[in-house]
């Protein structure tokens, strides 16, 4: 069972929905046995008409998740408190197993630091980071291993 979302991955999801963006939070991986803490699922015509936030930044960013779903069905956003990080704001090894491990079953894996978060003073910037974020989403891990074969 997951543990109760915490008031930053809250956050995080109130403002997707603004935008007009339909995700799932915690949703289960059953295979890895991991807890996704927002997947953002193929955007639907109902999603996009539930939207809050009917500006430009929300729509580049409902059409950039539109395209990525394609490209990789599932979008996967950790929110990542204090306890993913050591003392330097790296990544604990635990952390970037899970990242990896996600990327590896073709999900497209994006973080939300807390300390980028807590930087935000308002609902505009909070939209214009999860616009900038969302809408520069890494390559697919297979793509990588072409390239680097030359294909």
């Amino acid at each position: 069972e997951p543990t109760a979302s915490s008031k930053l991955h809250l956050e995080v999801s109130a403002e997707l929905t603004r935008m007009g963006i339909a995700h799932k939070n915690e949703l289960c991986l059953p295979k890895l046995g991991y807890h996704m803490d927002i997947a953002i699922l193929p955007i639907t015509d109902t999603a996009e008409a539930g939207a809050l936030l009917d500006d430009k930044v929300a729509a580049r960013t409902r059409e950039a998740v539109r395209a990525a779903t394609v490209t990789y069905g599932v979008l996967v956003i950790e929110i990542d408190g204090p306890w993913h990080y050591d003392a330097a704001r790296r990544l604990l090894p635990a952390t970037e197993l899970i990242r990896r491990h996600l990327a590896l079953v073709g999900c497209a894996v994006v973080a939300v630091p807390y300390w980028k978060w807590d930087a935000l003073n308002d609902n505009a910037e909070k939209a214009a980071y999860l616009a900038e974020l969302l809408s520069s989403l890494p390559p697919l891990a297979s793509s990588r291993a072409s390239e680097s074969r030359g294909g």
